[in-house]
């Protein structure tokens, strides 16, 4: 019999928005786009709480034309979120911290979608993103 390692269960407590901007003059350039993404990673140890923040930058010839940046918080049971933590050190298992970085980037797409409703920049999306390229190893949080 194979011993699958159960998952860890988490809960998404919060949204935000932290940065939204839209850049007209940038429409206009005839030029290809160019897609920036990066992750963060938090942690509020009283509440058990892990963030994830993820910002989206969308460029022609390295103007701006669109900047977000959001951040999910996930809250985890006491007993799971405890054993997570090593000294003054928060480690996510890395295949976790990619589970929590692609249900960000979802909650990205869905907050671009809503802010560009009905705008020009509605065209424009978050495109594909390999998680798996962007993390190999646990994630250490300092606390």
């Amino acid at each position: 019999m194979s011993k699958k390692k159960l998952p860890i269960p988490f809960k998404i407590v919060k949204v935000e928005e932290n940065q939204f901007s839209v850049f007209e003059d940038t429409l206009v350039v005839d030029a290809s786009i160019q897609q920036q993404i990066g992750f963060g990673f938090g942690v509020d140890i009283e509440n058990k709480v892990i963030a994830v923040s993820m910002e989206f930058v969308l460029n022609k010839n390295e103007l701006p034309l669109i900047k977000q940046e959001i951040t999910c918080y996930f809250e985890l049971k006491e007993e799971v979120f405890n054993t997570l933590l090593k000294k003054d050190k928060l480690i996510l298992p890395c295949e976790f911290g990619k589970h929590l970085a692609v249900v960000s980037t979802g909650t990205a797409r869905g907050v671009l979608y809503a802010n560009t409703k009905n705008t020009e920049f509605n065209n424009f999306l978050i495109g594909l993103i390999n998680v798996d390229n962007m993390f190999n190893e646990d994630i250490v949080v300092e606390i």
